[in-house]
């Protein structure tokens, strides 16, 4: 679980998101948000 956090934390920093704790919050409202982060949508 720890990796996986790790790598969402590394997605949006890649993002360029400084707040990462906003924007944990704000994908977790909907499923493809994340998704499309890393360009699967």
């Amino acid at each position: 679980m720890a990796a996986l956090r790790n790598a969402a934390i590394g997605a949006l920093r890649a993002a360029g998101i400084a707040n990462t704790a906003a924007a944990n919050r704000h994908h977790a409202c909907d499923s493809t948000r994340p998704l499309a982060l890393v360009g699967i949508t």
